[in-house]
Parts: structure tokens; sequence; C-alpha cells
């Protein structure tokens, strides 16, 4: 191989083949098959509703722990500034996003309830939140979780070619709400009032909605965060903190 670059992200490595211009992203099988409810041989269906739909770029499966991804740069570097201060790149934003909720629901049907399940149930640190599962469940089921969605928008996740938005990494894919990756973007781009309020204006999605899931993006976050205590050991205590006020005050 020529050319290798590699980028850390999370349970795997992207790197970045110059021979080619393709992108491989390679798994830590213990961690994927620990974390996530799929087998990588399973996302296949999803890539392929994502390309016919133009939400994403080719994505090839060739093996139990890489997948082929076809090279995508954006032509015009995406911001925070740059989108809200351009209504029409906004709006047209925020129709990609839903765009998403045309994939086929029957593709997968995992919910954000099996997300937390899946760090919560053999770590005995999560105890307080295992034993609100129920609780949970009744708390993301008071929207709809009907649509598919990206599940880790942010703008690292966000390519704009040609005028037209493209999303990466879809690992972290459910079956939720609208409102739920309105709320992820917000609560990861740390977006403040007057942008929340934008962005439910103009995709027509409820403020209650948005600002409903917002601390499940918050105690997701916690909970990967927890898995590694040595290197983010001080921010999964302070989010711990607003973890257990939500439970105390909302389940």
């Amino acid at each position: 191989m020529i050319g290798l670059k590699d980028k850390n992200e999370g349970f795997s490595s992207v790197y970045k083949i110059l021979t080619n211009q393709k992108v491989y992203k390679i798994y830590n099988q213990v961690a994927f098959s620990k974390y996530f409810r799929d087998s990588l041989s399973k996302f296949k269906r999803l890539y392929d509703e994502l390309c016919k739909l133009k939400l994403s770029v080719k994505h090839k499966v060739i093996s139990k722990s890489i997948i082929e991804i076809e090279e995508l740069e954006s032509d015009q570097k995406v911001t925070i500034k740059k989108l809200f201060n351009n209504e029409r790149l906004l709006k047209n934003f925020l129709k990609q996003i839903k765009n998403i909720g045309n994939v086929k629901k029957n593709i997968s049907s995992k919910k954000i309830i099996h997300e937390i399940e899946n760090y919560t149930k053999n770590d005995p640190q999560h105890q307080k939140i295992n034993n609100k599962i129920n609780e949970l469940k009744k708390y993301l089921d008071v929207y709809l979780q009907n649509k598919i969605c990206h599940g880790d928008l942010h703008l690292e996740n966000i390519f704009l070619n040609r005028n037209k938005f493209y999303f990466l990494d879809w690992d972290y894919y459910v079956l939720s709400s609208s409102g739920y990756d309105l709320a992820m973007f917000a609560y990861l781009e740390k977006l403040n009032k007057k942008q929340i309020e934008k962005i439910s204006l103009y995709s027509k999605v409820s403020l209650e909605e948005i600002h409903h899931y917002l601390p499940i993006c918050q105690l997701l976050d916690y909970l990967f965060l927890s898995l590694d205590h040595k290197k983010n050991g001080e921010r999964a205590r302070k989010l711990k903190l607003k973890v257990d006020k939500f439970i105390l005050n909302n389940l």
C-alpha cells in the first residue's frame, strides 16, 4: 500500500490509499461485535439505499471488518457560520436530512434503546441507567420511532459537493424520529438557542421534539466516553452528573 493515511474513529480506523483514491474503513471486530447489533455484511442494504437516494457515496463491503468507500471531498468547507448565514444552504441541508427518512425502514429494527442497552447491560458502572431501561424506552417512544436516522451528524461527517450534501460514517444509524438527527447535530455542534429554533422552523420539526432528544444525545455521548476512562475520565464525569439529573427529573 502506498500513500497510506490513517485516522482513528472510535471503533474503527480510516485509511486513505492515494494510489486509487479509495478510502478503507477497518473495524475493531471485538468492539464492533460487542457494541453493534449487525455484522458489517448486513450494512450492505443500507449502503445500497443511501447511494440510490444520493445521500452518500458508494460503499463496498469487502470483508467482515473492511469497507471500501468512494472518496468524496467537499468543494467548499461546511461550517456552522456558513450554514446559518445562508438560508438557502441551510434549507438544502435540512431537506437532505429529511430525505434520510426515505430510506426503507425495514432495513433495520435497531433503535436507540438497543444502542443504550449495548453499552449498559454488562457494565456495573451503568446499573442506575440499566434499572431505568423501561422508563427510557417510554421516554424515547413519546415520538414515533419509525424513520432511519444517521445517528452521528456533525460537520466531519457532512460533505458539500456541487451544492449537494452527502453524509458519511453511518455506524450509528438507528430507527428513531425526525427530531433525533436534528438533536444530535445540535448537541454535537453546540448550537445555540436561536440556531436550534431556526432548524426547527425550516425543518418543520417541533422545538419540543428536538429538545426531547437532546438529553438522549448527552446520554449516548456519556456512555461512549465512559468506555475509555483514562482518556475521557474528566469529560465523562461531568456528563454523568447531567445524565443523573436527567434520570432523576424525567424517568
